[in-house]
Formats: C-alpha cells, sequence, structure tokens
C-alpha cells in the first residue's frame, strides 16, 4: 500500500539548512545564457544591480561621475551626453565562483549577456537620443543534499531556480555649456568653463523568475513532494540622470599651448518609487519517480494571482570625482560615490511567497570607489596600450535581504582597460573588466567567492561616414 509520509516543513527551511547544501549539484558546468549560480539569489527578485558595462564595471560599478566619451552608462542617462558621437555598444560576462561552507565545497562556471544598447547623438551635438537594455536582478541556483530522517529514511532535497529582471531603457539626454575667456600667452582663448548634463529615461523592468523544491524519498513506498513557484513581474516608471562638471583652473603657456587643467564633477541618479504588477502562481504537489522523471499525482495546493499589485523602491545614487588633465595626453580621475535604494519601505507590498521563512527586506546601500587613467608622453608611449584607459575601483554592498536577522553583501575589487581599435580608423573601442569578490551574511555561513570577466565593444562610425552630418554637395 502507499503511505504518503507527513508534510515537512521543506520548501524554503532558511539558508542556514540549505547551505548545508553543498553536495551542490552546482558542479564545475559552464550554463550558457545563464547569469547567476548563487545560492543566495533564491531570494525576492534575486541578486540586484549585480552586472555593469565593461568600463564602469573596472570602476567598482560606479554610474554618477566618472564617465567617458565612448560608452554610457546604462543607469545614468546623462552619462550619453559625454560621448563624442552615435555610439553602440554591447558585452558579455563570464564569471566562475566558488562556494564554501565548513568542510564541503563547489565550484561553476557561466557566461551571460551583459548591457547592450545604442545612442544616437550628432557629432559635437548636445543632444542624445538613448535606447538600451541590461539586467536588472539574476537568479540562478541548483542545490541539492542527502540524509536520513525519522521514519522515511534516506531522501534527498533539492532546490532549483532560474530567471531574472532586465530593464529596458528609452530617453533622452542635453548638455547645457558655460564658457569664459582666458589668457594665453599674448591672446585670449574661449574655454568651456562648466557643463550641465541633464537626462532622463523610462525604465521598465520585465521578466520571469521560477523556483522549485522537491524532496526525493528513495523508499518507493512513500510519496514524493515538490513544490514550484514562478512569478512574472513588470514595473514602468523613469529614472533621471544629472551631472555637473565645474572647471578649477586650467593653464596655458606663452605660445598658447594647453599645459594643464584640473576640474570637478557632482551627479546624482533618481529613480521613483512606482507600480509593480505580478503573476505569481504557487503550486504543491505529490509526485512519485518513474524512470528519472517525476511524475505529478496529486495537488495539495494550488494558487494563481494574475494581476497582483505591489511597490518597486525609490533609489538613488550620488557621488563626486576630480579629474586632471596634462597637455601631453596625461589624464587621471577619482571619484567616490553612494547608492541606496528603499527596499524596507515597499516590503509590505510584496506577496509572501516571494520570501522565505528566516529571511526580511532590507534597504539596500552600496559604497564605491573608482580611480581611472590615461598615460601621457604620447612621443614616448606604447601605439596601443599607451593609448589606453586604465582603472581600478573598490565597492561593497548590502543586498535588501537579511537571513536570520543578517543582509546579506558582497564585496569586490575591480579593474579593468579599454583599447582603441586603431585600424578600424574610428573611435571604437574594446573594453574589459573585472571583479574579484565575495558574498555572504556572517561568519560561518556560506562564503561565495567569484571573479567576473566583462568584455564588451562600443562601435562609432568611420570619420568618413558619420551620421546625421548633413552633406556640403547633392
Amino acid at each position: 500500500m502507499t503511505k504518503t509520509r507527513k508534510s515537512l516543513p521543506f520548501t524554503q527551511r532558511g539558508l542556514g539548512a540549505v547551505l548545508a547544501l553543498l553536495s551542490l549539484a552546482v558542479g564545475t558546468s559552464l550554463h550558457a545564457q545563464q547569469s547567476e549560480l548563487s545560492p543566495y539569489s533564491r531570494y525576492g527578485f534575486g541578486l540586484i544591480g549585480q552586472l555593469n558595462a565593461p568600463a564602469y564595471a573596472g570602476l567598482g560599478g560606479m554610474e554618477t561621475t566618472l564617465l567617458n566619451s565612448y560608452q554610457f552608462q546604462p543607469n545614468n542617462p546623462a552619462s550619453a551626453t559625454y560621448l563624442s558621437q552615435t555610439t553602440f555598444q554591447a558585452s558579455g560576462i563570464g564569471n566562475r565562483m566558488a562556494l564554501k561552507q565548513g568542510e564541503a565545497s563547489a565550484t561553476a562556471a557561466f557566461g551571460s549577456p551583459g548591457p547592450m544598447g545604442i545612442v544616437v547623438k550628432r557629432n559635437g551635438g548636445k543632444n542624445a537620443l538613448i535606447l538600451n537594455v541590461s539586467p536588472f536582478s539574476n537568479s540562478g541556483y541548483a542545490i541539492s543534499r542527502s540524509g536520513n530522517y525519522d521514519g522515511i529514511g534516506l531522501a534527498t532535497e533539492r532546490y532549483e531556480g532560474q530567471g531574472g529582471l532586465s530593464a529596458l531603457n528609452l530617453g533622452w539626454a542635453r548638455v547645457f555649456e558655460g564658457t569664459k575667456m582666458v589668457e594665453a600667452g599674448n591672446d585670449s582663448i574661449r574655454i568651456q568653463k562648466n557643463a550641465l548634463h541633464l537626462g532622463v529615461q523610462s525604465h521598465y523592468v520585465f521578466g520571469q523568475i521560477s523556483r522549485t523544491s522537491t524532496l526525493d524519498i528513495i523508499d518507493p513506498t512513500f510519496l514524493d513532494h515538490r513544490n514550484r513557484f514562478t512569478a512574472q513581474h513588470r514595473s514602468v516608471t523613469a529614472n533621471a540622470g544629472i551631472v555637473f562638471d565645474q572647471l578649477l583652473f586650467v593653464q596655458y603657456n606663452d605660445r598658447g599651448d594647453f599645459e594643464k587643467s584640473c576640474s570637478m564633477r557632482f551627479g546624482g541618479v533618481f529613480t521613483p518609487a512606482t507600480n509593480l504588477h505580478s503573476s505569481l502562481t504557487s503550486i504543491d504537489e505529490t509526485t512519485q519517480t518513474l524512470g528519472g522523471i517525476a511524475v505529478p499525482l496529486d495537488t495539495a495546493f494550488f494558487s494563481e494571482r494574475l494581476d497582483f499589485r505591489g511597490r518597486m523602491p525609490q533609489s538613488l545614487s550620488l557621488g563626486s570625482s576630480l579629474h586632471f588633465d596634462r597637455g601631453d595626453g596625461l589624464r587621471f580621475a577619482a571619484g567616490v560615490e553612494y547608492k541606496t535604494a528603499r527596499w524596507d519601505e515597499v516590503a509590505s507590498s510584496f506577496a509572501p511567497e516571494m520570501q522565505s521563512a528566516g529571511v526580511e527586506w532590507m534597504a539596500s546601500e552600496s559604497m564605491h570607489i573608482g580611480l581611472q587613467l590615461n598615460l601621457g608622453d604620447a612621443e614616448q608611449r606604447h601605439p596601443t596600450w599607451g593609448k589606453a584607459t586604465y582603472r581600478m575601483g573598490i565597492n561593497r554592498q548590502l543586498q535588501p535581504y537579511a537571513i536570520n536577522g543578517f543582509q546579506v553583501q558582497t564585496q569586490s575589487i575591480t579593474g579593468g582597460f579599454t583599447l582603441p581599435l586603431v585600424g578600424s580608423r574610428s573611435l571604437s573601442r574594446l573594453h574589459f573588466g573585472t571583479e574579484l569578490g565575495e558574498r555572504t551574511t556572517q561568519e560561518g555561513a556560506l562564503e561565495e567567492s567569484f571573479v567576473r570577466i566583462h568584455f564588451g565593444v562600443s562601435l562609432m562610425p568611420f570619420f568618413k561616414n558619420n551620421w546625421l552630418i548633413p552633406r556640403l554637395y547633392d
């Protein structure tokens, strides 16, 4: 006679139980299009704000003021006006992760696409149109453990999840410039003394996250159990970026040649709170494994809410940076940035099944520090590496999830460089970024160490084919 076991509270037992799991079914393998393989991505919307365009990944994930003329920052629409002309950019990301708790350990390798988009801007123009799509959150894990349970014997628990949210942006940006006259030898030169970069873009967040928990009992006289949860989310808002660039001083020699200058930037990005529309499906069912396939036998619980209403939080980034330029091409910049999102203020609007027992919503915070360098001495430097832009950074991020009272935290050091595509006879460039970091909650919990390689390209028109330039002849 087939017997059903008394219900075990196994759906989401809290991180401590699940992460002893590290007989991880996440063995070393490659998962195409998988953007995350972290047990910490099981909660809520998954890990949020982890992936950046390569140039900004190398700067510790900064988004407010360390901007450049060849790659825009998808989270900051004001960055589009720093581009010199129309630019298309795309990127990919390779990841290697090592997980450890106590004596148990596992590794995983996987790849995923990164941000991509296009900015349409006339060469030397003040306006820019923006279209881009980038990852907003990522969820992916495959965890299992086996053990003996009183009354049922040997059983295996499996926890699997995949998906994530993406952000689609369509926007516009404009720069307003102020000028002044400065002495240069026996002459005067009109220069830019300050600039105000403004940008606004729609911010459409969409995607699906699915989670499955399975209890597989080896004894065939017992039925197995499976819980499946699927959430489709969509939210529309707008975000705005602003950067103010102020020249501190500039110096020219007696012949009127530029010698050096120093400027300061202040910037911010703001996203207001908005409505969240979700389609949620939960199902608990008894199953039996036949030939390695779980066959549903009976449904113990089913819930479907096709238009559950919630709220997405407001977020704010603030930063400043100092920029030094020298006449021989040397450029140096350093910046600091703070970002926060008030997930705790909208937590009550989320469906309870989005979180598990022992997990609560918290305000997310992050600190970023970045450095950027272009080498000087144009006559002596290497024809390729001497024209590169080098960068490094550090960051510390608190995810909006606290597990048993301890918030999920990530910290990493970053680096990267940008190389011009000299043979293209354009301003197109290759970008590389690297992150070395770790993620955990507290001492003794699961520790994740990751190495992330970002690579991308920015394509700009060949100088004889500049777009949006009126022809001088018919």
